[in-house]
């Protein structure tokens, strides 16, 4: 990794000339060449340990740096958190995030070798909110860390279930796409804002936020939702899409993930099935965030509908807690 960080002059000065797009793409039209070939090396089981291994690393170095600019914004407001993703995990991660690598991000790692910039949530903060509406205030303060320079906030998904209210609405979300910053070449950019409907009903918002030019990931939920964000990675492991990290699991509960798998699985195979598993999944989402909203208890959740098999209850789901 520090090799290709510091591939030296020559792929820095291309990167900034303008024949930039040489390096990137062949003569032959949009075949990439270097930067398809480094996210394709990258890929491979040795390099993505290797480079997970980087990412964890580097993740840890910022780690007391951002806990103290964003812990005390949240304090008042809620429950802040803060990890340090485990290399199984971000070594599980590295083919997506190899497919999703942007031009500017690899631009990026080559010219300042930031490692973590690759992936982005190798460190990852986030705040369970105690009232749903305080987060007016807590926007409020994030733009005034943004305005005096001690965070930069590039990105904000919104991300919200089917007719399910998301987290940031309205003024708040103007005011943050208003918001301006210079990327790593100097040049002015405005927050990037996208309001996303799930299929599956995840409701949250997740920001890509820069300290000190490492790029971290902040979520903002509220106690319902965060609990079951937490079981919602069992459910993108169970599809193969993640590397899963089980080691906090008792026996039992791993007994019962591997039940769950199988039929997850088997779910996901049928489109019409697995449409009808993600409206399920979304009505537990809706259940959550309206009790949030109204200070209710923790909600009470239906049986799965039929065709979709018991194992995969929303009440089993919790049974995964840790």
């Amino acid at each position: 990794m520090a090799n290709i960080a510091k591939i030296g002059g020559f792929i820095t000065k291309a990167l900034k000339s303008s024949n930039a797009r040489q390096l990137v793409y062949s003569t032959g039209g949009s075949r990439g060449t270097f930067f398809d070939a480094f996210k394709e090396f990258n890929s491979k089981p040795y390099m993505a340990k290797k480079l997970s291994n980087g990412i964890f690393a580097s993740s840890g170095k910022i780690k007391a740096e951002a806990d103290a600019i964003l812990k005390p914004i949240c304090e008042d407001l809620g429950e802040f958190g803060s990890r340090l993703k485990k290399v199984p995990k971000i070594n599980g991660k590295i083919p997506k995030a190899m497919q999703e690598l942007t031009l500017d991000e690899f631009s990026e790692y080559v010219m300042l070798g930031k490692v973590t910039n690759l992936m982005g949530d190798g460190y990852g903060a986030r705040i369970i909110l105690n009232d749903p509406k305080d987060v007016p205030k807590l926007v409020k303060r994030l733009i005034n860390l943004h305005n005096e320079g001690k965070i930069k906030i590039s990105l904000v998904e919104n991300y919200r279930g089917n007719n399910i209210h998301p987290y940031i609405n309205g003024n708040n979300l103007r005011q943050l796409e208003e918001l301006s910053f210079k990327n790593f070449e100097g040049m002015e950019r405005h927050v990037n804002v996208l309001n996303k409907v799930k299929k599956a009903g995840y409701t949250r918002t997740n920001m890509d936020i820069f300290i000190n030019g490492t790029k971290i990931e902040f979520q903002i939920g509220g106690k319902y939702t965060t609990r079951f964000g937490e079981i919602e990675h069992y459910l993108y492991d169970m599809r193969g899409f993640g590397n899963p990290d089980l080691s906090k699991l008792s026996a039992e509960q791993k007994k019962l993930f591997a039940l769950m798998r199988e039929s997850y699985i088997n779910v996901a195979k049928n489109n019409k099935i697995d449409k009808i598993y993600n409206d399920y999944l979304s009505e537990i989402w809706d259940k959550l965030k309206v009790a949030e909203e109204k200070g209710l208890p923790f909600p009470q959740f239906p049986e799965p509908p039929k065709g979709i098999p018991k194992i995969l209850s929303a009440e089993n789901l919790f049974k995964l807690e840790h």
